[in-house]
C-alpha cells in the first residue's frame, strides 16, 4: 500500500481492488486472491475514496483533492487524462 490510504473499489470482474492513496498522490493495485500490490499507478493529485470503473472494464475514473478527474488506463494502469476542474 501507498503512503496515507483512502477509499478503494473492487474491479467489475472482482480481480483488484484499487486504492487511493493520498500521501504519494498514486493508487495501489491489490490482487484479490494475494492480497498483494501487483502495481502502482502514479500520476494522480491525492486521490480521494471516487474511483468508478467503466461498463466495458477498460476505464477507471479517479476523483482527485483538488475537484480534478482522472481517467486511468486499465490495460497498461497508466493516467491517461485529467479533465480539471473550474
Amino acid at each position: 500500500m501507498g503512503k496515507d490510504p483512502y477509499g478503494a473499489a473492487l474491479t467489475p470482474d472482482g480481480l483488484h481492488v484499487y486504492s487511493g492513496n493520498l500521501g504519494d498522490n498514486s493508487l495501489s493495485v491489490i490482487d484479490t486472491k494475494t492480497l498483494k500490490v501487483t502495481t502502482t499507478v502514479t500520476g494522480l493529485k491525492a486521490p480521494r475514496q471516487a474511483i468508478v470503473f467503466t461498463k466495458d472494464k477498460s476505464k477507471a475514473y479517479v476523483l482527485n483533492e483538488d475537484l480534478s478527474i482522472s481517467t486511468v488506463d486499465l490495460a497498461s494502469n497508466k493516467v491517461v487524462s485529467t479533465l480539471k476542474a473550474d
